[in-house]
C-alpha cells in the first residue's frame, strides 16, 4: 500500500509540473517568439532584458571586426579628396594691333601648359605660355574656389584670383596683372561637354605699355575619354594700354586645341 501512496504522489507532481509548465509558456507568448528564445520558462521579463543588454567579450569582437571591415569599404570606394590636372595646347591667332586709327594684322600661334592641384573644392594653377612668334612669355598663379560641383572633372562652377606675369623675351618689359576669373563647365552627356572661363585683367601701369588694362575669353567643348579629356575653345585676348596721350589696342582673337590628363 505505501508504494502505491508514493506512486501516485509521483505521478501526481510530474503531471503538475507539466501543466504548470505549459501555463507559464502561454502566458510568456509561447515557444521561440518570446524574448528568452527556447527557454523562457528559465527568464524572467527582466533578467531577458538584462541578458540582451549584456556586455560580452565575444561580442564585442564581433563588433569590431564589422567595423573594421566596413572601415576598410568606405575606404576603397569613398573618392579621394584630392585631384591634380595635367594640360597643354596650341593656340593658333590673329593678332590686331590698333595705333591712332592705324591697325595691321598678323597670324601667330603659341604653345601653353598648366598642372592644377585640388583638395575638395579649393585647389591651386599654374599656367606657362610660349609665344615666340609675339616675342613674350607668360606665367600665371592662380587660386581656385569651387562654389557648385563635387568634382574638377564634372559639371561646375569655380572661381578664381590670380596673377599674370607676362615678359617680353627681349627683355623690354615686364607687366604684372592681378585678375578675378570665373569657369562654368557643364556635361551634356556622359563624356561630351560645354566649359567656358572668363578673365578680367586689372589696370595696371607699365613704363612700356603705360597704363594698361584687359580681358580673355576661353569657350569651347570637350570629349573625354576615361582621364584623357581633348578639347576645343574659341580664343580672344583684348589689350587696351595709353601712353603718352597714345592709346594701343591689341586683340588676339582664334582657337585652341588641347588634352587633359585628370589623376
Amino acid at each position: 500500500m505505501r508504494t502505491h501512496h508514493v506512486l501516485s504522489l509521483f505521478v501526481y507532481v510530474v503531471l503538475a509540473t507539466s501543466i504548470t509548465s505549459q501555463s507559464w509558456a502561454q502566458s510568456s507568448g509561447g515557444g521561440s517568439s518570446s524574448g528568452g528564445g527556447s527557454r523562457p520558462w528559465l527568464l524572467s521579463q527582466g533578467a531577458a532584458a538584462r541578458e540582451a543588454k549584456r556586455f560580452t567579450l565575444q561580442s564585442w569582437l564581433e563588433n569590431k571586426d564589422r567595423s573594421a571591415l566596413m572601415d576598410m569599404w568606405l575606404t576603397i570606394n569613398t573618392p579621394s579628396p584630392y585631384e591634380f590636372v595635367l594640360g597643354g595646347s596650341m593656340n593658333t591667332y590673329t593678332l590686331q594691333t590698333t595705333t591712332n586709327n592705324i591697325s595691321a594684322m598678323y597670324n601667330k600661334k603659341n604653345y601653353a601648359g598648366e598642372i592644377s592641384a585640388y583638395a575638395r573644392f579649393v585647389g591651386i594653377t599654374a599656367e606657362y605660355a610660349n609665344n615666340p612668334e609675339d616675342g613674350f612669355n607668360d606665367t600665371n598663379g592662380i587660386f581656385n574656389l569651387r562654389v557648385f560641383g563635387n568634382t574638377v572633372q564634372g559639371s561646375h562652377i569655380t572661381l578664381h584670383y590670380g596673377l599674370r606675369t607676362r615678359t617680353a623675351q627681349n627683355n623690354s618689359y615686364r607687366l604684372n596683372q592681378q585678375f578675378p576669373a570665373a569657369t562654368l563647365q557643364i556635361y551634356l552627356m556622359k563624356y561630351f561637354g560645354i566649359q567656358g572661363n572668363y578673365r578680367m585683367y586689372l589696370p595696371t601701369s607699365e613704363s612700356f605699355y603705360g597704363d594698361t588694362q584687359g580681358d580673355e575669353l576661353n569657350a569651347g567643348a570637350f570629349i573625354e575619354f576615361g582621364s584623357f579629356r581633348l578639347f576645343g575653345d574659341y580664343y580672344q585676348e583684348r589689350q587696351n594700354s595709353k601712353q603718352n596721350n597714345v592709346e594701343t589696342n591689341l586683340i588676339r582673337t582664334g582657337n585652341k586645341i588641347g588634352l587633359k590628363i585628370y589623376f
